[in-house]
């Protein structure tokens, strides 16, 4: 889907460089320094007003002349070195590839048909649940005392089920960046989960541990619907106000699929590196479009970016999940980073028509494996209070533990371990 909307990258943000850019574009240009509750961008946006996310120099437009775009780009007194047509994200869990398999290639029926029996009828193991809590030890959370205390994650997904039992207690900062829903309710589900991963405690049914980071403060930024689709703009709307808000973490478990030999967006790769001029480390899922053991697809967007740590996932016999995305465009950026646990991962989960029964739900996908670290950076953040967030990359990473008969371009660095 296209929105008609430009992303457009700016070197300079002067006020004579801005005045120039409205004057050529025909364009009156608000700052993000004046949204707010009352002001959002989505209510701005159109085609007289764009929107400029001052963090992060990147002006959002709609409807403007391409070929004006482009003669901006060659012009080198003009502040404008790059733009991209707004693209369509969804949350990288593989029933999300299932239902755009369906929408988009009436070709692939049967191969469709084959993942989604898998996926649906595939046998649950007759014991309670917390069984599925294999990926809490994978990563040895049993052996750390830390619990992310003191330190800010920001989920940016559908939004958070409030009223769950697990987190109606707690005070959570949220803000939504889709136009007429709510980031405290959360019909679609996939933002809960994720954030039960990264953020949770132990279940409210059976008192056993689930989440990663239970003392972290958790932060909210619903860029997906509750159709599970978002847009480039919501996604660089959240992360420049979390950026303001001086976020430390943020979980990105939504994808963009992209070919084989595609360059990685050059807004990206700019959010990604001022985000951690910030000092805030972005983590973001790895895709599913792979269908293994066939040859595996590339790292999706925004993860393919070399400033965005991109997460592949593994199942509870230490393989590579067949879903799992892949560094296979490593020359032109879209490396796996390191890997976590991402299949048959219990998690958090509202009521509703696919979840009658409980508050909780197993999902699988890169979607999942991404909030594992994401829980497990703000362990190393609280207990390294010190290190910036590349350092605590670098630490994330050098203390994964490589996966026998597993490459490196499947899993990078390896599998995420708490630090000991």
């Amino acid at each position: 889907m296209e929105t008609g909307r430009y992303i457009v990258l700016l070197k300079d943000q002067q006020k004579a460089a801005l005045k120039k850019i409205e004057k050529e574009l025909e364009v009156n240009i608000t700052s993000s320094e004046l949204l707010s509750k009352d002001n959002r961008s989505y209510e701005i946006i159109d085609q007289d007003n764009g929107v400029l996310y001052k963090n992060l120099g990147i002006l959002v437009v709609d409807n403007m002349d391409e070929a004006q775009l482009k003669s901006a780009v060659k012009n080198e007194s003009n502040a404008i070195v790059y733009y991209e047509k707004e693209r369509e994200f969804f949350p990288a869990d593989e029933l999300q590839l299932i239902n755009e398999l369906k929408k988009q290639s009436a070709g692939l029926t049967e191969k469709i048909s084959e993942l989604e029996k898998y996926i649906t009828s595939k046998p649950l193991p007759q014991k309670s649940f917390v069984e599925m809590e294999w990926g809490l030890k994978a990563i040895g959370l049993e052996n750390t005392h830390y619990t992310g205390k003191g330190v800010d994650i920001c989920i940016l997904d559908t939004g958070l089920e409030t009223s769950h039992p697990d987190f109606s207690s707690e005070e959570i900062e949220g803000k939504s960046f889709i136009d007429g829903e709510d980031w405290n309710r959360d019909p679609n589900g996939h933002g809960t989960h994720c954030a039960g991963v990264a953020t949770g405690n132990t279940r409210s049914d059976t008192g056993k541990r689930y989440g990663i980071a239970k003392d972290c403060n958790l932060k909210i930024a619903k860029v997906l619907a509750d159709n599970g689709r978002g847009t480039t703009s919501s996604v660089i709307d959240a992360i420049d106000w979390a950026i303001t808000k001086k976020y430390r973490i943020l979980s990105l478990s939504l994808a963009a699929p992209v070919k084989l030999d595609d360059q990685p967006s050059v807004l990206f790769e700019t959010i990604g590196e001022r985000a951690l001029e910030n000092n805030c480390l972005i983590i973001a899922a790895a895709g599913n479009d792979s269908n293994r053991p066939q040859i595996p697809q590339p790292v999706s967007m925004p993860a393919n970016s070399k400033s965005i740590m991109a997460v592949g996932a593994i199942d509870g016999q230490m393989k590579i999940a067949k879903f799992s995305n892949a560094g296979i465009n490593p020359s032109t950026g879209g490396n796996i980073n390191v890997c976590a646990p991402g299949v048959d991962i219990i998690s958090a989960y509202p009521k509703n028509s696919k979840n009658k029964k409980n508050f909780y739900y197993t999902m699988s996908g890169t979607s999942m494996a991404a909030p594992h670290v994401s829980g497990l950076a703000a362990l190393y953040m609280e207990q390294f209070p010190d290190k910036s967030a590349k350092e605590i990359w670098e630490l994330i990473e050098n203390k994964a533990r490589p996966i026998e008969g597993i490459k490196y371009r499947d899993i990078g660095n390896g599998l995420i371990q708490v630090y000991l």
